[in-house]
């Protein structure tokens, strides 16, 4: 059961299980008396006692006559890590298809090795409010966001710890779990000083992952050589899949001397599909090109190009240790978990056959790629 959004009592009881999960009240703990609440809040005497009496039917306080309010004392069965409860938003409708699954992956090796439960809400970002949240950290024990959610939200629920998958802002509350982009820069820049190059540019999008690994990047290189940042968009919620957009990144992309950065895998191959579909070639084998991601290793339709990945698996076991450090822990501080990456260069182009009739190179033949991009 949920409080309605009309309640007045709700600042107050979202106020108290905050204070709960923050470890601010411990169980057994007094909170403070009506009189003190109703002042905090302005609410009158009754609406008050309205919400101390809901978040007694929730099971977290316990009300004592003439004594006052306390947070529950939760048995030995409920202390411990089994059957704890973690509701995992995912952006990806087909996790199949996607990194995602990798990192589901690895919340249910954890799970299964810790007991916890996995309750995956497989939701797009537009589709995701702080009212969805909100109700889904209120029957779980700890809320996990996969993916970029802080396009789109200003607040997440503070009544349970929160995790944030590949996510750049914590609202000051989540933990962070991620792919460490200092060391991504370190990894970027020895791979374009191997292929002698002085100019790099680099392929953002606004989102705030993206940004922050681009200006990352851009302050260590500008110590090497001449870098350049080329924003496609400006605004947050454009749509990122007409084709334009790549046909103009294509044309940002003519120098053959210039190394060519992408922020995110997903971007860099939708590019590279339409290059493909324009000249019939391969973009990665045209330019110097890496991605920062790993996505084309991962996602079969997905065009080969040097790139550098995580260990997708291991974040998901790491984020689901860090929801039961939470859990276990209230009042923990969050952290920010940077994991490091590894630089994966494409195979070498095999070298052409020499035709039975004749001493002429023939020309390589690209694969055939199925054109059905995330």
């Amino acid at each position: 059961m949920k409080s309605k959004p009309g309640n007045r009592f709700q600042p107050l009881t979202d106020h108290i299980e905050a204070m709960i999960a923050g470890g601010q009240y411990s169980a057994g703990s007094r909170i403070p008396p009506l009189r003190e609440l109703c002042e905090r809040f302005k609410l009158s005497r009754g609406t008050a006692a309205r919400g101390l009496e809901f978040l007694q039917a929730q099971g977290i306080l316990e009300l004592r006559r003439g004594s006052g309010a306390y947070v529950r004392k939760v048995n030995s069965v409920d202390a411990g890590l089994l059957g704890r409860r973690i509701a995992v938003f995912s952006e990806h409708i087909d996790i199949k298809e996607s990194y995602c699954a990798h990192i589901i992956l690895g919340l249910q090796r954890q799970a299964a090795a810790t007991g916890a439960a996995i309750n995956l809400h497989l939701r797009k970002y537009g589709m995701t409010t702080y009212e969805v949240l909100d109700q889904a950290a209120r029957a779980a024990d700890a809320l996990l966001l996969v993916g970029h959610y802080d396009i789109v939200l200003d607040r997440l629920p503070r009544i349970r710890p929160g995790v944030g998958i590949d996510m750049l802002n914590s609202y000051g509350f989540a933990s962070l779990i991620g792919l460490d982009p200092l060391h991504c820069a370190e990894l970027a820049e020895e791979f374009f000083l191997s292929r002698q190059m002085k100019r790099v540019k680099i392929i953002s999008f606004p989102i705030p992952l993206y940004a922050y690994r681009a200006e990352i990047f851009a302050r260590r290189w500008s110590a090497r050589g001449q870098s350049e940042t080329y924003l496609p968009l400006s605004e947050l919620h454009a749509n990122f899949e007409r084709p334009e957009l790549y046909d103009r990144i294509i044309r940002e992309m003519q120098d053959p001397d210039c190394g060519y950065l992408f922020v995110s895998g997903t971007e860099c191959n939708r590019t590279q599909m339409e290059y493909q579909r324009q000249t019939g070639r391969l973009l990665s084998r045209d330019r110097c090109v890496l991605s920062i991601d790993g996505k084309s290793l991962l996602i079969p339709e997905y065009l080969p190009v040097n790139t550098i990945t995580p260990d997708y698996t291991e974040i998901g076991e790491l984020a689901l240790s860090e929801c039961l450090r939470r859990i276990e822990n209230p009042g923990a501080r969050p952290r920010r978990i940077l994991v490091s990456g590894s630089l994966v260069e494409m195979e070498p182009e095999p070298a052409p056959k020499r035709s039975a009739k004749s001493t002429s190179l023939s020309n390589p033949i690209l694969p055939i790629i199925q054109e059905n991009a995330l």
